[in-house]
């Protein structure tokens, strides 16, 4: 598996600033041929901007705070980690919403379970760091 990309950004904890993380992605995911780089920047970008508006509306952070996402592209994967200094996060308890009650909020996390190959938290002395794993089929 060869390295092609890594990069890292961190930003001011709100929405606004969040809208960095597509011109982000696409720098990054420049590398690849345009047909996967286009298939895997549109997963990536809603998945990203769902986990860092996650952190922004629930994890009680501390004024101001900053996020710091780091990038690693391979030749076979993308991995993108979240990280902040929110309270501690319990990915397993994060209830599925009822597809039968509509409801204004609480699809965060099953939007990017739908769109990542793999999602794992974990917590690291005073953060947080979830990791968002994007599996690709390289072109021939």
């Amino acid at each position: 598996m060869s390295v092609l990309a890594e990069s890292e950004l961190q930003i001011e904890a709100n929405a606004l600033a969040v809208r960095a993380v597509g011109e982000w992605l696409t720098a990054c995911l420049a590398v690849l041929q345009p047909q996967t780089g286009s298939a895997l920047f549109a997963r990536a970008e809603l998945a990203v901007h769902e986990a860092c508006m996650n952190v922004i509306d629930h994890a009680n952070l501390p004024g101001g705070s900053t996020l710091a996402l780091a990038l690693a592209l391979t030749d076979e994967n993308l991995t993108v980690r979240v990280s902040d200094s929110g309270e501690p996060f319990d990915l397993a308890a994060v209830p599925i919403p009822d597809p039968h009650v509509l409801q204004p909020r609480g699809y965060g996390v099953k939007i990017i379970r739908a769109l990542v190959s793999d999602l794992s938290y974990r917590r690291l002395e005073s953060s947080n760091e979830l990791s968002l794993r994007f599996d690709f089929e390289v072109e021939a």
